[in-house]
């Protein structure tokens, strides 16, 4: 198991952004919801506030738990740019260590060149809070990514849920896990407590969904029809959008996790486009792949793109330099190797949750 080894100015720096971003109170219920029974009074008895902060950071170093502790601390303040600079260094956040760049460019300059609304600042402020609603959808025997676009509500591709809906795997088994982070180096964050969350407990899980075609796997034969569109929404067994990402707290500055909007009408898209792919490939922590879109289909049902995908990132959200979703990651060129991924624009969504009643957010 790897173990965060924070240099001292690092410990420093991490002293400094708890005591600016928590008050007592409100760093004992960070302690208390994330690491009970283990409470911040029990581990940090005397002394000011800075030494029991200081005593508390010595105390999750040595017991294997500090990347978990500033993984929490982000997860409850994350727009905190002093939290956010660590966890970008220890590849906790999607923008830092873990963020797959295939441009040859800095963030900075996507965003800056692309972006009409947003700033890098902005871009990392907001990414933050994105980061906490996307999931994996974890299906036994297989799985993919999902994202939350309404309160109890998850986004993902029907490939993905297939197992469930032709008898290969039971939904009492499934559950989206949000949370699921990983240090750069491999260290791991399994003290602090992932939010896992079952689906519909009565068999109404699954409230709308489409297949994809077969010429998504043959695409050179013709284009898929307006409604095969491989989208899946699950309706989760709590309204985990409106808490705050580790649960329900006393913590009143705590906000709460949210869903990703679908803008209606959707953001026009064109080739050389930068996208932004959250996704959790083969299961694994969240990465953030950084992409242009190289072309469409003759129907504007499919678009293509440079970004990095695997296995399992199946039902990522891509966004737009300005970070509005603009498409649902669904597959990648059959060939090998692949020259292309593939994602439904949310332009080819929408007419066809009109048709269907869907109504999210």
């Amino acid at each position: 198991m790897a173990v965060w080894v924070p240099s001292g100015p690092q410990k420093q720096r991490l002293r400094q952004a708890l005591l600016a971003a928590f008050d007592q109170q409100e760093l004992t219920l960070l302690v208390s919801d994330y690491f009970a029974p283990e409470a911040f009074p029990a581990i940090a008895t005397e002394g000011s506030l800075p030494f029991r902060v200081h005593t508390l950071i010595e105390y999750a170093r040595m017991h294997d738990w500090l990347l978990d502790l500033l993984a929490a601390a982000r997860e409850r303040r994350p727009r905190n740019a002093a939290l956010a600079a660590l966890a970008d260094e220890t590849g906790l956040a999607a923008t830092g260590a873990r963020l797959d760049n295939a441009t040859g460019r800095t963030l900075e300059e996507i965003v800056r060149t692309h972006a009409t609304f947003i700033n890098p600042a902005a871009f990392r402020e907001t990414m933050a809070a994105l980061e906490g609603r996307v999931c994996w959808v974890d299906v036994p025997g297989g799985g993919g990514t999902g994202f939350l676009v309404g309160p109890d509500l998850v986004l993902t591709n029907e490939h993905v849920i297939r197992r469930l809906t032709n008898g290969l795997a039971s939904w009492r088994d499934t559950a989206c896990v949000f949370d699921f982070k990983e240090g750069a180096g491999g260290e791991t964050v399994d003290r602090k407590k992932l939010t896992r969350v079952a689906l519909e407990p009565q068999g109404q899980w699954l409230v709308s969904a489409k297949p994809p075609s077969a010429f998504d796997e043959q695409p050179d034969l013709g284009d898929p029809s307006p409604d095969e569109v491989d989208y899946a929404i699950l309706r989760l067994a709590e309204k985990v959008g409106e808490l705050p990402v580790g649960g329900d707290t006393p913590d009143v500055k705590a906000e709460p996790r949210g869903w990703i909007p679908v803008p209606s009408p959707p953001p026009t898209l064109q080739a050389g486009q930068q996208v932004f792919l959250l996704q959790h490939p083969k299961g694994e922590p969240l990465r953030l792949s950084v992409g242009a879109i190289t072309t469409f289909n003759a129907g504007g049902t499919r678009l293509r793109y440079d970004a990095n995908s695997r296995d399992g990132s199946s039902g990522s959200p891509v966004l737009d330099a300005d970070l509005r979703l603009v498409a649902l990651h669904h597959a990648r060129d059959p060939k090998d190797p692949p020259a292309y991924n593939q994602a439904i624009p949310v332009s080819a969504l929408l007419p066809v949750w009109q048709a269907e009643h869907v109504t999210l957010g």
